[in-house]
């Protein structure tokens, strides 16, 4: 089903296919602080397709991406 409340906020989501984001460390409403590092990034997968970074990281994706353009992300 479909969500329809909000409960979380995370920073500089940027949206890739199949609708999932990437973003910084989500924190649960009414939290809004920017949050750099969390123990749980790259461990458990906490959401549906979203890819967590530290804030910074999602950050520097969602001020260099161009809108509506295609970007190839490598990680090796």
């Amino acid at each position: 089903g479909s969500q329809t409340e909000i409960d979380g906020y995370a920073p500089y989501a940027s949206r890739f296919s199949g609708g999932g984001y990437i973003h910084g460390v989500p924190v649960n409403l009414p939290r809004t602080e920017m949050i750099e590092y969390s123990q749980t990034l790259g461990t458990t997968p906490r959401s549906h397709m979203c890819v967590r970074n530290a804030t910074s990281h999602a950050k520097y994706i969602y001020e260099w991406a161009e809108i509506n353009k295609g970007l190839v992300i490598v990680i090796e």
